[in-house]
């Protein structure tokens, strides 16, 4: 089951079957109910998660106890890849549906990563073009925020921002 599943996985899609089959001897399964929280923002990173089953929420918490939905994300998408750049967690992962996740240690990853230095570059390209795209929607979604409050304020569409 491992195996099939991080082959499905966008981030090991490129993988080779043997380098798929030697990580998924340190994948376990988890399931979790609708509206349970995967993981927190601020929580130590201690696993990286792939979703095999259903849909996960990200969103950034705000002091207000309200979030910024950052996406909508589901199977096959590799979360929680904050594991490999830092500490903690930078958003919350909150399920809306009832999930299959399959996850990986911190420690099983900076191993395999290490001692196959062409699979961990293809999993930090990865996490790149991930990252990229995230940061891209996060700036379209801010430009617009912007733009609504323009027109609120002037009763027009404002001129384009060069």
């Amino acid at each position: 089951m491992a195996t099939a599943a991080l082959k499905a996985a966008q981030v090991f899609s490129y993988l080779k079957p043997e380098e798929i089959d030697h990580l998924s001897k340190y994948a376990n399964t988890e399931h979790y109910k609708a509206g349970e929280i995967v993981y927190a923002k601020g929580q130590p990173a201690s696993r990286a998660y792939v979703l095999l089953q259903g849909e996960v929420i990200l969103r950034a918490p705000t002091a207000a106890g309200h979030g910024i939905v950052l996406g909508h994300v589901g199977p096959g998408t590799m979360i929680g890849a904050s594991v490999l750049l830092g500490e903690t967690y930078m958003v919350t992962a909150q399920c809306v549906t009832d999930c299959k996740i399959m996850t990986l240690a911190k420690s099983a990853l900076e191993q395999i990563m290490s001692s196959n230095p062409q699979m961990g570059l293809v999993i930090e390209k990865y996490l790149a073009t991930l990252y990229y795209q995230r940061s891209l929607d996060l700036m379209q979604m801010l430009e617009g925020l912007i733009r609504g409050v323009l027109i609120d304020e002037l009763g027009r569409e404002p001129a384009p921002i060069p």
